[in-house]
């Protein structure tokens, strides 16, 4: 750093605007190129008199993008509502001109392997860097697509001497709409609920309510604010394409928090993931101080170092810290409806609010612009130091061992999709200390040919390590806070979970090592994507068809066939027929017992699919179980309803619609939970509750609703129940398992005596599986981990009868993998229930006490799922 921070954004004063101008941009200041439409013009209002719609948005880009020769507008993604995902370029005709070159460049300096020092410094003297500035992940948090059309304006049409030394010295890279589907159902829950002489005040009011889940999350009620490196979603999948193409030196994502709040910007609270460089923090404390001249310029209030953390990787603002760009997160108060009373009196406005996110990034655009060649020598120092550090830390690499159900292809997929350099062992090799995810020892271990290899000495290395890495290091002085707050009845400064390792949650044999082994070579996303090789079709089969289980394929296959009203059926145990060795839990689709379009049915769902199946000529095992033993039974193809509406969580109603739409490609039938009491429950086998709280279930259903359900379940229905809902599900009240939650808590020293809060803040634990039970098929091996993000703890039953406790968490010793429990905790889950099961007259209740679909991250659970409800009504 050459400057002082403070000093240099003491000097950005003088450049901030007074107070805004109706007549053109509301914000900014003239002169304007009268050429360039002003956002009244097309809009039919001033911004922040009314939220703008995702349409009228779409129409002022193209009118920009027509009269500025300054602005292209790329469409990046569409969403599963098919709405345009936009990543707006900005920047000097000049450079417009010669945006390949300028792309060329960032990528050299992305990746400076090879290059000399003098081409290098040559490359940071005449490079034009991007700066991305990102709106309203969230959609209610809509005061940033405003601000991202004044700062569009203003970039377009601005004459001034700011604006053009902005576009003459970056390539300013905006997404004016996150979220484009979450944002929709704001303005149209707000649109209907404003009265015709303005928007109501009141925090009361139906315009500040909205209606379930709420516009925060997208289509599928995912947060996109957690999806950065899982990439579920094709706008986060297209936003991290952009990043990945312009390698942008400054990142900022523009977020609004309660209304009763001022502004946050950085630097921000503890912890810190232990992957972020030095400079970075550096960073934060220069945009920090410039953001707060311009906001001291208006009197304006503001904070830092509270509130939001900098420790889980896949925000918005975290994911770009980990390749080199100076993340941050800003936060305004939002103005709800448009215009809400305040616990101080004051009225805040959504004029107010853009004004605020306009002044937060057009500072942060100065500040960039007039340190960018320093920012661009730092931006090469992160990545050359990614890999020099990456080479001296006891991890180095990570190998991820490949399985005949593509899961670590699917790892690989994923990395590749983040930046992340992939490597494939040509050859066994023997290496001297590994350590097996899951175990504490490096130990000498052989790696199998085509294992996949990540050398965390590359570019991309911090964040390879931050998403891979075992264990994320939390500081111990932080820890030692924590538990002093909870005691003394502090809030937690735990802000999301505390772990995440993606090989524990692909559910893959991996192994930490010190040292890269030989003979690996480079692999390639296309070789990889996710459907692109495929096993041959099957030939004519005789007796019939066999599918291996455990694959996403292999389950996808499953849903078409039920889904087509194929008969299937499920063989409980191995066997073996020629050449083709079948595992536990294959599925069988008997010829003789389907109709003629059998064939091109299970030829036309293998091709769709990419599953394995194998054609079998006799019922005759050569070894195992004969397929036509009373063992192998029919699965009925379910009719499958999903409870949503208040008051289930809306996350994990969208976590279960995803996967069995986008994973699965099952069709269900959603119902609102305060229709089950006078649903057609007799329509359905199987009803999926997520997540939810059991005193607010309870009210929801009332006695008649409990009642109905329970009818349903031992009438011979199938109830599954995720994470919360599995309190609900053993509860007295519902009284359909004898499974019961522990009840007891630790009381703290002080605080009146008052218990001591024991939510897990997301930590990866054990399990020991039963893999004789049906609900198993496809998984082998009896551990392996799962997401522990509550307090809610399931003891076994004194009573406890053979196949009930299908998931249990381990025994003491070995339970934790990663992340943070606290103290009392391990002993209490230790070889508690994970996953219960049980008969209820003619029908069946299968519990979980996670949620195993969980952002789309714990892919390694969907077997667990699936199974639950392909199988389970028919055990």
């Amino acid at each position: 750093m050459r400057a002082s921070g403070y000093a240099f954004a003491l000097a950005l004063l003088a450049a901030a605007p007074v107070a805004p101008a109706l007549a053109q941009n509301p914000f900014g200041t003239g002169p304007y190129d009268p050429a360039v439409p002003t956002p009244r013009a097309v809009l039919g209002y001033e911004l922040g008199d009314r939220f703008t719609p995702h349409y009228l948005l779409s129409r002022y880009l193209d009118r920009l993008a027509a009269t500025s020769r300054r602005i292209r507008v790329d469409t990046v993604a569409h969403t599963f509502e098919g709405r345009e995902v936009y990543s707006v370029v900005v920047t000097s005709e000049a450079n417009m001109a010669r945006l390949p070159a300028l792309r060329a460049d960032m990528a050299r300096l992305a990746d400076p392997r090879g290059a000399s020092p003098a081409e290098l410094a040559a490359v940071v003297q005449r490079a034009v860097p991007a700066v991305w500035l990102g709106f309203t992940v969230h959609g209610g948090e809509a005061s940033g697509v405003e601000a991202a059309i004044a700062l569009l304006y203003q970039l377009a049409a601005g004459q001034d001497a700011d604006t053009r030394m902005l576009l003459d010295s970056l390539v300013i890279l905006i997404d004016p709409l996150e979220n484009p589907d979450g944002h929709e159902r704001h303005v149209e829950d707000v649109t209907r609920a404003r009265g015709m002489l303005g928007v109501p005040t009141s925090p009361d009011a139906m315009v500040h309510q909205g209606s379930w889940p709420g516009p925060r999350t997208n289509h599928y009620y995912f947060d996109m604010n957690r999806d950065w490196f899982i990439q579920s979603q094709p706008e986060t999948r297209g936003r991290v394409a952009t990043m990945l193409a312009w390698w942008p030196l400054v990142a900022a994502d523009l977020h609004e928090m309660g209304s009763g709040s001022t502004y946050y910007f950085a630097p921000p609270m503890p912890p810190v993931n232990k992957n972020v460089a030095s400079d970075i923090v550096q960073w934060w404390d220069i945009f920090g101080r410039a953001n707060a001249a311009a906001f001291d310029r208006h009197g304006w209030s503001f904070f830092r170092h509270e509130g939001y953390d900098e420790f889980y990787p896949g925000y918005g603002d975290s994911w770009p810290i980990l390749m080199g760009s100076v993340g941050m997160t800003f936060e305004e108060a939002g103005s709800e409806g448009g215009a809400i009373r305040r616990d101080d009196g004051t009225v805040l406005t959504l004029r107010e609010a853009a004004w605020h996110h306009y002044t937060a990034a057009w500072a942060t655009l100065l500040t960039a612009a007039r340190r960018v060649r320093e920012k661009t020598q730092d931006f090469l120092a992160y990545r050359q130091s990614a890999v020099s550090e990456g080479e001296r830390a006891p991890l180095r690499a990570v190998a991820i061992e490949r399985d005949p159900t593509g899961r670590a292809d699917s790892l690989a997929a994923r990395l590749l999709d983040n930046g992340i350099e992939v490597q494939r062992l040509a050859a066994a090799a023997d290496v001297a200390a590994a350590t097996l995810y899951g175990d504490t020892l490096a130990r000498p271990a052989h790696l199998p040919a085509g294992a996949y290899v990540v050398d965390l000495a590359q570019p991309m290395g911090r964040l390879a390590r931050a998403i891979l890495e075992p264990d994320a290091q939390l500081d111990s002085s932080f820890i030692h806070e924590e538990l002093e707050r909870r005691r003394t009845g502090q809030d937690s400064r735990f802000y999301d979970v505390t772990a995440w390792a993606l090989p524990y949650a692909f559910r893959v044999r991996a192994w930490a090592l010190r040292a890269v082994p030989p003979r690996t070579e480079p692999v390639a996303l296309a070789g990889l994507r996710e459907g692109a090789a495929r096993p041959a079709p099957p030939p004519r089969a005789t007796y019939g068809y066999a599918i291996r289980p455990g694959s996403e394929a292999s389950l996808r296959m499953l849903a078409a066939l039920l889904a087509d009203s194929v008969r299937v059926w499920f063989a409980p145990e191995a066997f073996t027929q020629g050449a083709g060795r079948f595992p536990q839990g294959a599925f069988v689709v008997r010829v003789a017992a389907n109709d003629a379009r059998v064939h091109d049915i299970v030829r036309r769902c293998q091709a769709e699919s990419g599953a394995d199946v194998v054609a079998l000529a006799s019922a005759l095992a050569d070894s195992g179980t004969d397929l036509g033993s009373n063992s192998v039974f029919p699965l009925k193809p379910p009719r499958v309803a999903l409870v949503g509406g208040a008051p289930v969580s809306g996350n994990s109603f969208g976590f279960a619609w995803y996967a069995f739409e986008q994973r699965l490609g099952f069709p269900v039938t959603t119902i609102a939970a305060a229709d089950l009491a006078g649903a057609s429950l007799e329509d359905f086998d199987v009803l999926v509750v997520p997540s939810v709280s059991p005193g607010r279930m309870d009210a929801t259903l009332g006695e008649r609703g409990r009642r109905r359900v329970a009818d349903w379940v031992r009438a011979g229905g199938t109830l599954i129940a995720l994470d919360g809902a599995m309190a609900w599900l053993a509860s007295e009240p519902l009284d359909l398992a004898r499974l019961r939650p522990r009840d007891d808590s630790v009381r703290a020293d002080s605080a009146g005596g008052a218990p001591l809060p024991d939510d897990v803040p997301g930590a990866i634990v054990r399990v020991t599986a039963d893999t004789l039970s049906p609900l198993l098929a496809g998984v082998h091996d009896p551990d392996f981990a799962v997401l522990m993000n509550s307090d809610r703890i399931y003891p076994a039953p004194h009573d406890l009868r053979a196949g009930e406790a299908v998931v249990r968490y381990a025994a003491l010793p070995r339970l934790r993998l990663s992340g943070y429990l606290w103290p009392e905790v391990p002993p209490r889950l230790a070889e508690s229930v994970y996953e219960w099961t049980e008969s209820v007259g003619r029908g069946r209740v299968i519990g979980f006490a996670g949620d195993p679909n969980w952002r789309d991250h714990w892919r390694g659970l969907l077997p667990l799922f699936a199974n639950a409800v392909f199988i389970g009504p028919s055990m």
